[in-house]
């Protein structure tokens, strides 16, 4: 199952690199779905690490980069640890491409491999709520480039997991 997302971004190439891929450790600070997240394995390239722990509202995983480039401004990661049961694998590309003038446009592919039976029956809830939180991200993502602060729902939920 796959699922694929785009947005343009009102800021340069550079500036949204810097957070997605330079500070790879540190979702917690702009995705709403993460409420923590912490730097793990060793250091690559100009980021901290290769792999990261995060607690997110789905529960706690491990994702470990596979794919990294500053020339193409680009990564893909594994979900290493924390799989629903009934997922194989999952995976998430994302790539930035400069475009007009001082914008930037994210492109993001997940794929999931369902496992069994209850996999291949929990493909349809699975793709709605990926889609729907993935809208989500791309969303807290760009207002964080281009606001240099958490999107209004980021702060209400952390607000909430830190009470």
């Amino acid at each position: 199952m796959r699922i694929e997302k785009s947005k343009r971004i009102d800021a340069p190439i550079q500036k949204a690199w810097s957070i997605l891929g330079h500070d790879f450790a540190n979702p917690h600070k702009w995705a709403s779905p993460v409420n923590h997240s912490q730097p793990e394995g060793f250091e690559e390239n100009q980021m901290r690490c290769n792999e990261r722990s995060c607690t997110t509202e789905m529960g706690n995983i491990r994702e470990r980069l596979i794919a990294y480039s500053d020339d193409d401004h680009s990564l893909k990661l594994e979900v290493t640890e924390g799989l629903p049961f009934f997922m194989k694998t999952i995976t998430n590309r994302f790539n930035l491409i400069a475009s007009s003038g001082e914008q930037t446009d994210v492109h993001i592919e997940l794929e999931m491999i369902p496992k069994g039976l209850m996999g291949f029956l929990m493909v349809p809830l699975m793709k709605y709520k990926m889609s729907k939180m993935w809208d989500d991200i791309l969303d807290d993502f760009a207002y964080y480039v281009e606001y240099d602060r958490p999107h209004p729902r980021k702060v209400q939920k952390m607000e909430k997991f830190l009470k």
